[in-house]
C-alpha cells in the first residue's frame, strides 16, 4: 500500500470529505446498542455547521492515496476559546481499505502536536459506545477514559 499524502484543508474544502463522514455515521450507526436512531437522523449539512460553527481554531486535514486519486480520510481538530482552552478531535475517519496503513496515526500525532503548540493542556475526544475497539489505538496517544457518560434515552 502506498504511503498516503496528508493536506491541510480549509472550511472551502470541507464537503469532499461527506462521504467518508457518511460512512463514519453508518458505522456509528451499527455499532450503537442504544442511539441508533440518534445517526440515523444526522445530516452532513447539521454536522458539518457544527465543525465549523465552533468559535474557537478548527484544523482539518485529509489524506490522499495517489494511487487512487480520491480522499481516503479526514481528521477535523478544534481548539475553543477562553482561559483554559480545550482541544478536541472532533471526527477522525480512515477508509476500511487504509486502517492500518499509519494515516490515522499520523492524523493523531499533528493533531496532538498542533494542541501542544498552541499550549492546549486539556486535550480529549470521544469514542461512541459500541466503538471501544479504538481505545487500544488511541492509548497509545495516551488518551484514556475519563468519565463515562450516561443519557437518558426516551422511549
Amino acid at each position: 500500500m502506498t504511503k498516503c499524502d496528508i493536506r491541510r484543508g480549509s472550511a472551502a474544502d470541507i464537503d469532499m470529505i461527506e462521504p467518508l463522514w457518511e460512512g463514519l455515521r453508518r458505522l456509528h450507526h451499527g455499532l450503537s446498542p442504544h442511539f441508533r436512531e440518534r445517526f440515523e437522523n444526522m445530516t452532513w449539512a447539521g454536522r458539518k455547521q457544527a465543525l465549523l460553527g465552533n468559535s474557537g481554531e478548527v484544523l482539518f486535514e485529509y489524506a490522499i492515496d495517489p494511487a487512487y486519486d480520491g480522499v481516503i480520510g479526514y481528521c477535523i481538530s478544534t481548539i475553543s476559546k477562553g482561559d483554559n482552552p480545550t482541544g478536541e478531535i472532533e471526527s477522525i475517519y480512515v477508509d476500511e481499505k487504509y486502517r492500518g496503513s499509519g494515516t490515522g496515526r499520523r492524523f493523531v500525532e499533528n493533531a496532538v502536536a498542533w494542541f501542544d503548540s498552541n499550549g492546549v493542556e486539556s486535550q480529549k475526544l470521544l469514542v461512541g459506545v459500541g466503538n471501544e475497539q479504538v481505545l487500544d489505538f488511541y492509548e497509545k496517544f495516551d488518551f484514556f477514559p475519563l468519565h463515562i457518560v450516561l443519557q437518558r434515552r426516551k422511549k
